[in-house]
């Protein structure tokens, strides 16, 4: 193993995302900035109206010409800090709903403010809360009116005083009194549905581009995948299977037995690796990886027994227990950590002994270790340290640990994965 690679904690392998969404051009540019104006301007006329409102609200509480009472003053302050607190009505409508219809009811001022906060309760918060806040303001709206129908037809809000005739109308009547409560509950719900309806198909048409994003990036990593199933197809399972059938034709032509015996090895591991390849460009394809070859955890003897017959030196234990229940990530995840460290063991520190550890089971988990002195002199392969980069993310992805430690006479590499995979976080 290369004496130069290092630990990697904390190293989660790459999940596909949807792509960064697209800036956004000159029209959205424009959108925005108008919904800003018009959100600023609207806020501006709901503060001014409902000011206004609550002045004409409490001027008629004593009367069009009494002078203002304690509790008129009052009401006053309450009606202007109410008409203050609509520019926090998209972040606190309900209690300023609430608010509002009590100060309507205990102050005998007007209900308009309960009624605009009203409107962003409806398109922010449940139905049943809705509901309650719905209850309140319309409480209110109804006892403003009475209040004022109750009065006086000199005393009312809307009284109108012919001079040339000396008659004296009010507006509006008992029944359009109860017209205008309907309409002006009704149009500050219409308001906020109108505005949850809207924010309702924002968020589909968001959803739906985010799904065409995600497909289309798919359908883009599909080509891709494609691309390199046909490259190795045509480059390197062509080279490969020339190997086999060199070592075939060295295997039957040549009479020393161990060059035999070697040329045997190289076709045998020419075939398998061809096999593998089969079924890596089959996954590449479809994008389904139940067709990857199936290693498992009762492979890894034989995985070890082939790398002696080749006449390395590779020692150690295997205790496995409930192999056949152990997780198919799992197993594929052992497997390949195993054969990745024991394949740079001996690719970096060729003729020296490899000792290899593996113990695994339901109760503790897999612990892998595998173990090589370094050896001084030996050549050095160039290598882009994907394999120990490979073995960290299969790790971590399992919600295990991989860990190299290259020490001054030794190198070590240990994995602890658990049975049942943790999602990485």
């Amino acid at each position: 193993m290369s004496a130069h690679a290092r630990t990697l904690p904390g190293m989660h392998p790459p999940s596909p995302s949807p792509p960064a969404a697209a800036p956004a051009g000159h029209g959205g540019v424009r959108r925005g900035r108008l919904a800003r104006w018009v959100a600023r301007w609207g806020t501006a006329v709901a503060v001014t109206t409902s000011a206004c409102s609550s002045i004409m609200a409490v001027a008629y509480i004593d009367g069009p010409d009494a002078p203002l009472s304690n509790m008129s003053m009052l009401a006053f302050l309450v009606g202007a800090t109410l008409a203050g607190l609509l520019v926090l009505r998209r972040k606190h409508p309900v209690a300023l709903t609430l608010g509002a219809s009590a100060a309507s009811l205990l102050l005998q001022l007007d209900s308009f403010a309960a009624l605009l906060a009203l409107s962003w309760v409806v398109t922010t918060a449940r139905a049943r809360t809705a509901v309650l806040c719905g209850v309140a303001a319309g409480s209110a709206t109804a006892v403003a009116l009475v209040r004022d129908l109750a009065r006086e037809p000199g005393g009312r809000v809307f009284a109108v005083h012919d001079t040339v005739t000396g008659e004296l109308t009010s507006y509006p009547g008992p029944w359009e009194f109860l017209v205008w409560g309907v309409v002006l509950v009704a149009a500050a719900v219409g308001a906020g549905l109108l505005r949850r309806f809207r924010a309702a198909a924002d968020d589909s048409r968001a959803a739906q581009a985010t799904a065409v994003a995600v497909l289309q990036d798919r359908m883009t990593r599909q080509e891709e995948r494609e691309l390199i199933a046909r490259e190795v197809h045509d480059t390197v399972a062509h080279h490969i299977a020339a190997i086999s059938l060199q070592a075939s034709a060295i295997e039957v032509t040549h009479g020393d037995p161990e060059t035999k015996q070697a040329a045997r090895q190289v076709r045998a591991s020419a075939q398998h690796a061809i096999a593998e390849m089969r079924s890596l460009i089959a996954t590449l394809r479809t994008g389904d990886e139940t067709g990857m070859p199936g290693a498992s955890l009762e492979d890894l003897v034989p995985l070890l027994d082939g790398l002696r017959e080749q006449g390395h030196t590779v020692s150690g234990t295997v205790f496995v227990s409930d192999a056949e229940h152990a997780p198919t990530a799992l197993t594929r995840a052992t497997f390949r950590i195993v054969q990745e460290s024991v394949t740079n063991a001996l690719k970096h520190a060729p003729g020296a002994p490899v000792e290899v550890n593996v113990r695994a089971g339901r109760d503790h988990g897999v612990h892998v270790r595998v173990s090589n002195p370094l050896v001084p002199g030996a050549p050095t392969f160039p290598g882009t340290g994907s394999g120990v980069t490979g073995m960290v993310e299969r790790a971590e992805a399992l919600g295990g640990r991989l860990v190299v430690e290259p020490g001054p006479d030794r190198y070590t590499v240990t994995a602890d994965l658990p049975w049942a995979a943790v999602p990485a976080t």
